[in-house]
C-alpha cells in the first residue's frame, strides 16, 4: 500500500472499504499471558474462532512473560527443555503447538511474543535452575551495583550486555523457533524500564555491560547513569547487539514457515518527537529506528497507545503513525493501537487513519479487553468487537504482507554474518572490527558475532572481500565471501592464528583453496627465491627460499581432500 496521506474527507471511507482485492494488510491482536486465550483447548478454539470472525490474519501470543512459573502467566507456555513450563494451562495441552495446529486450521499466522529480560518477582526464580545459579546475569540500579539480586522497575531482570544473558535468550529463540511451525517472533521490552539501571549485581563479573564497556573504551571507574554519551551509548549498543543478532539467528533455523516474520514491539510515549534522539525510546535505549532501517527487523510494531476521546491524545496517536512511517526504512511498520482505552468506534477511526496514512496494518491491544465504551478507564471483554470490526473495518479477509526483502526473486540485498574468535585463546572477540567492501564496518558482540545487512546482492550471488582484526590481532581477510539476495551468508574469522605450517599461505591457521591460490601465484620455479618476510615463503616446504614443484607436490599432502 503507498504511504502517502489521503484527502481527509475520504480516508475514513476508503479504509472502512476493507482490504481491495490483491492488497495485504497486517491485521493482528496480542493475547497476553494474563488473561484469556491459549491455556485450554476451548479458549484456543474460541480465540482463533474470533479472529476468524473478525478478518484478522495473525495472532502474536505471550509464550514468555517470564523466566519462573510462580503465578499466573510465569514460565514457559511451550514444552522447553530450558525455561520451567507455566503452571496454568489446563488439561495437559502444548498451548503453543495447538495455538499453531487450530490458527494455522484457519488461515491465520502465528507469532510467538517474548518479553526477554524480566526475569521473576522474587528471587530466586522459581524452577529455572541456571538462572537461579548465575544472578550475576542480573543488572541493577546503581545505588544497588555489586550487593547482589535487586529489582529494576519492580522486576529481577536480566543485564542486557552480560554474554551469557544474551546466549541464554538466543537459546531460548533457537528452541521456539526450531521445534515449532511459527510464522514469527515478537519481541516485547526489548529495553531498558529506567534509566539508573545496567550495572552488575555482582561487580566482579567480567561480562557484564559495565565491565565490557571499561574494557572496550578504556573508561576507568563507573559512569553515572546520565550524562556520560559513551556510557549511553554502550547500553544502547547491547539491546541492539541482541536484535541483529536474533536477525541472523532466526534466518538460519530451519523452519517450516521460513521467512519468519521478525518483529519488536516499540516505545512511543506521549507526543513524537521531531527527531528519534528525543524520544524515550532512544533515551531508554530502544534504538528502534536504527533498527529499521538496518533491517534488523521486518515489521516494527510501536505502542501507540492513546485514548481518541481526548483531543491532544488524538492528535499525538496521529503524529506517532506519520512519524514511525517516516523511521520505518523500508521494512514493514504496523500500527499497534489501544483497543482497551477506546470505544470501538474510535478504534475504527485510529486504525482506519493508521492503515490509510501508509502503514502495513495494524495490531490490537488486546485480543480479550477490547473496548472501553464507557470511556471511563475500565477496559471491557466485549467480544462483539469481533464481528464489530468486521463491520465496519475489515470487511473482506487479506493476506500478510509479503516481504520481498527475504525473496531471492525480489531481493536487492542479503545479510552476511558470523564469528570471530581468537586462535589463540578460543574465546570469542568483544568489539574486533568487521568489514564488508563497500559497506560501514561493524563490531562483533561479547559472543563475537558480527551482522551485516542490507548488502547489495543477486540471487545468483554477490562476491565481497570482508576481512576482520582487533586491537590485539592484525587483519584476516577473506576475499571472495559470497552473499545472495534474500538469503543470508555465515563466514567465521579465526583471529590471532596458529600458523598450521608450511601451506599456510594467508596464515589464518588452516589450508584451504585460498592457500592453493596464492601458492600458484608465487610458484616461479627455483630461479626466483623469496627475501625473508615474503607471505610466499609460507609455502616454502624445503626452505630453499624458493616456490618450486618440490613445494607444489608437499602441498598436496597437507591439503584436505
Amino acid at each position: 500500500m503507498p504511504r502517502v496521506l489521503k484527502n481527509c474527507a475520504v480516508w475514513t471511507s476508503l479504509a472502512l472499504a476493507g482490504a481491495a482485492a490483491g492488497q495485504t494488510q497486517f491485521r493482528a491482536v496480542w493475547a497476553d499471558a494474563f488473561s484469556v486465550g491459549f491455556k485450554s483447548e476451548s479458549q484456543i478454539q474460541d480465540m482463533v474462532a474470533r479472529a476468524g470472525a473478525g478478518n484478522y490474519n495473525a495472532l502474536i501470543v505471550e509464550v514468555l512473560a517470564f523466566h519462573d512459573r510462580t503465578g499466573s502467566g510465569h514460565g514457559a507456555y511451550w514444552d522447553s527443555s530450558i525455561v520451567p513450563r507455566a503452571t496454568d494451562v489446563s488439561g495437559g495441552i502444548d498451548p503453543l503447538q495447538r495455538v499453531i495446529d487450530v490458527a494455522h486450521a484457519a488461515g491465520l499466522e502465528v507469532h510467538a511474543w517474548l518479553v526477554p529480560y524480566r526475569v521473576c518477582s522474587s528471587w530466586p526464580p522459581s524452577g529455572n535452575s541456571y538462572l537461579a545459579a548465575h544472578p550475576e546475569h542480573l543488572m541493577v540500579p546503581q545505588a544497588d551495583m555489586g550487593g547482589g539480586p535487586a529489582t529494576v522497575g519492580g522486576y529481577f531482570t536480566l543485564d542486557p550486555g552480560s554474554t551469557e544473558a544474551q546466549q541464554y535468550l538466543v537459546s531460548i529463540v533457537q528452541e521456539i523457533v526450531g521445534a515449532y511451525a511459527i510464522d514469527g517472533v515478537n519481541l516485547d521490552y526489548i529495553r531498558y524500564v529506567q534509566t539508573d539501571a545496567g550495572y552488575p549485581a555482582d561487580a566482579g563479573y567480567a561480562r557484564s555491560s559495565l565491565q565490557r564497556f571499561r574494557d572496550l573504551t578504556g573508561y576507568v571507574g563507573t559512569p553515572a547513569p546520565t550524562g556520560v554519551t559513551s556510557w549511553n551509548n554502550f547500553r544502547r549498543q547491547t539491546i541492539t547487539e541482541l536484535v541483529r543478532r536474533l536477525r541472523a539467528e532466526i534466518a538460519s533455523i530451519p523452519n517450516a514457515s521460513q521467512p519468519l516474520r521478525f518483529s519488536a514491539d516499540l516505545i512511543c510515549f506521549g507526543n513524537a518527537p521531531t527527531s528519534f534522539s528525543s524520544s524515550d525510546a532512544y533515551l531508554l535505549h530502544q534504538d528502534w529506528k536504527l533498527w529499521m532501517e538496518s533491517g534488523y527487523l521486518d515489521m516494527g510494531i510501536p505502542m501507540n497507545y492513546k485514548r481518541e476521546h481526548i483531543a491532544a491524545q488524538a492528535t499525538w496517536y496521529r503524529n506517532w503513525v506519520d512519524a514511525a512511517i517516516g523511521w520505518s526504512g523500508d521494512r514493514h511498520i504496523v500500527a499497534g493501537q489501544a483497543n482497551y482505552l477506546n470505544t470501538k468506534a474510535n478504534s475504527v477511526t485510529q486504525m482506519a487513519y493508521a492503515i490509510n496514512a501508509g502503514t502495513d496494518g495494524t495490531c490490537n491491544f488486546s485480543y480479550d479487553a477490547t473496548a472501553d465504551d464507557n470511556t471511563n478507564g475500565t477496559p471491557e471483554t466485549d467480544w462483539t468487537w469481533y464481528s464489530y470490526v468486521a463491520t465496519n473495518l475489515f470487511t473482506t479477509p487479506a493476506a500478510t504482507p509479503p516481504m520481498p526483502w527475504r525473496d531471492p526473486s525480489q531481493a536487492s540485498e542479503g545479510t552476511l554474518w558470523g564469528r570471530v574468535i581468537d586462535d589463540t585463546t578460543g574465546a570469542a572477540v568483544d568489539g574486533a572490527n568487521v568489514s564488508v567492501s563497500g559497506q560501514p564496518p561493524t563490531q562483533t558482540d561479547g559472543n563475537g558475532y558480527y551482522v551485516v545487512t542490507l548488502i547489495p546482492a543477486t540471487a545468483g550471488g554477490a562476491s565481497y572481500s570482508v576481512s576482520a582484526s582487533s586491537d590485539l590481532c592484525s587483519a584476516v581477510n577473506a576475499p571472495s565471501v559470497v552473499v545472495t539476495a534474500g538469503g543470508i551468508t555465515r563466514h567465521d574469522f579465526t583471529l590471532c592464528p596458529t600458523f598450521a605450517g608450511p601451506g599456510d599461505m594467508d596464515a589464518d591457521g588452516d589450508i584451504d583453496f585460498n592457500d592453493f591460490n596464492l601458492l600458484l601465484f608465487c610458484h616461479q620455479g627455483p630461479d626466483n627465491t623469496y627475501a625473508g618476510g615474503s607471505f610466499c615463503l609460507n609455502g616454502d616446504a624445503d626452505f630453499d627460499d624458493d616456490i618450486d614443484l618440490d613445494d607444489l607436490a608437499a602441498f598436496q599432502l597437507v591439503y584436505p581432500q
